[in-house]
């Protein structure tokens, strides 16, 4: 579902391609100790900043990966700490605040904590393994365990003492973000009933990265528009693009990436994903991309051929070439809680739940102009007795600075929504926003918002929401 998709995008639009900050990307894998659910193992991508003295704050992804908990998705904030022990040692310290559900493990708020600690080694400047044990508490499922964890981390950008690598294959200079939509023709594929599973209609969006010599790292989510409401998968991978002249190229990529949901049968929630695709430059900034490839799920039923097209905005062609705009291109990152006043037929007919949600959101701001942007936004629930619950838009936007100090911003968005009992009616939702911004200062606004959500088949939910949030403006080049 879309409600899903939007998120990882832009959280990574927003994190990475902030000039010479300092910028972590971690992968790891959860093992649970005697887990009473299907979920026995949790992988974990967590997007950072290093704010110095040891110290990184950003947002993480967990998602079910081992067992029969395919579908089960947690995001929220993560915070590390690092002491050093010596040269290439650390002791490694974490916690992360969130929420989510999925995969029919997880009933009541789905809130979900997990406090870390390891040791890190430096397998070099850049790149360290780690080892370490964790706890992990989940409201609303049989997940109150400790785990083993395994992973690596990726340090980007200028750390403490050292020079930006600008325009090195370290530096990961934005490439492009793509908005996408996707069919795959699901072949004899059976879902977790043991019916035929429908075909998928997918919508999503992906992010690229130069790593040099042709080479990109790709991350992309999509969520299921039809053929399996609730299905939503993520991906990170690598690319090699070959240029035919100076308007078209040629790629191949391969991927590794967990999803679920909607009846789908992806198992654990392993996903591997291969294509050949082909890119045409409709501007100096704009592509259109067109790709085919397989999706299979090697513990589950998931045996999936398929094709994508793509809408493209290209910010650099290659790590040698400058930008292809001189004007720095705005962004805006927003994270914040809203809480949803829900109406009378908030939750679908039999729900006895009765408690109002709240949602952790996530927007990030593309501006066209000094005043048009367009903006992503996903919620998922923290609390409210709807876990699962998710929410993903996408629209455009009006900001109009009104004094030194304040803006205002107005906001029309569409999507779609589903889990947590809610009625969505189909899942197809718009939203209107007004929002007001107070600049701290120069990087960071307090920001309130006031909305309205609407299911638009039909009845079903329509709540007002109620938003507050930090928002940290940026340029890229």
């Amino acid at each position: 579902m879309l409600h899903r998709s939007v998120f990882p995008i832009a959280l990574v639009a927003s994190l990475l391609p902030v000039g010479a900050n300092a910028f972590e990307i971690g992968v790891s894998y959860d093992s649970l100790n005697d887990p009473r659910t299907p979920i026995e193992g949790l992988a974990r991508v967590y997007f950072g900043r290093d704010i110095g003295h040891g110290i990184s704050f950003g947002q993480s992804i967990y998602a079910g990966a081992k067992g029969d908990g395919g579908g089960a998705f947690f995001w929220g904030v993560e915070g590390v700490k690092r002491f050093a022990l010596s040269d290439r040692l650390s002791l490694n310290t974490s916690l992360f605040l969130g929420g989510g559900g999925g995969a029919a493990v997880v009933v009541g708020d789905g809130f979900m904590t997990r406090a870390g600690v390891g040791l890190g080694y430096a397998l070099s400047d850049r790149v360290d393994a780690e080892l370490g044990a964790s706890y992990i508490n989940i409201a609303g499922a049989d997940i109150e365990n400790t785990a083993l964890n395994a992973g690596l981390t990726w340090h980007i950008g200028a750390r403490e003492g050292q020079r930006a690598l600008t325009g090195s294959p370290l530096s990961m200079p934005l490439r492009s973000v793509t908005i996408r939509g996707s069919y795959a023709d699901m072949g004899g594929s059976r879902d977790r009933t043991g019916a035929a599973q429908a075909n998928l209609k997918l919508a999503g969006a992906e992010a690229s990265f130069l790593l040099g010599g042709r080479n990109e790292l790709i991350l992309s989510a999509d969520g299921a528009a039809s053929g399996g409401e609730g299905y939503m998968q993520i991906f990170g991978g690598m690319r090699h693009r070959i240029a035919l002249g100076q308007r078209a190229s040629v790629y191949g990529q391969a991927a590794l990436g967990f999803g679920g949901g909607g009846l789908v049968d992806t198992g654990g929630g392993v996903l591997l994903d291969a294509g050949l695709g082909v890119s045409v430059a409709l501007l100096p900034w704009a592509d259109l991309d067109l790709s085919v490839g397989k999706t299979i799920a090697p513990d589950g039923d998931m045996n999936a051929t398929v094709a994508r097209v793509g809408l493209t905005r290209v910010f650099r062609r290659s790590i040698e070439a400058g930008p292809v705009s001189a004007a720095p291109q705005r962004w805006a990152y927003t994270l914040g809680i809203s809480m949803q006043d829900a109406n009378a037929a908030f939750r679908k007919p039999g729900a006895t739940a009765t408690g109002n949600p709240v949602m952790q959101e996530s927007s990030v701001d593309l501006f066209l102009n000094d005043n048009i942007y367009v903006t992503g936004n996903a919620q998922t629930a923290l609390g409210g007795d709807v876990a699962g619950y998710a929410i993903g838009m996408l629209g455009l936007g009006w900001h109009q600075p009104i004094s030194d100090r304040w803006s205002v911003s107005l906001e029309g968005r569409i999507g779609a929504a589903g889990g947590g009992g809610v009625d969505v009616s189909g899942g197809v939702i718009g939203s209107v926003a007004i929002e007001a911004d107070y600049a701290l200062n120069d990087t960071m606004s307090l920001s309130v918002g006031l909305g309205k959500i609407k299911a638009l088949k039909g009845g079903g939910m329509a709540p007002t929401t109620l938003t507050a949030g930090l928002k940290f403006p940026f340029t890229t080049h």
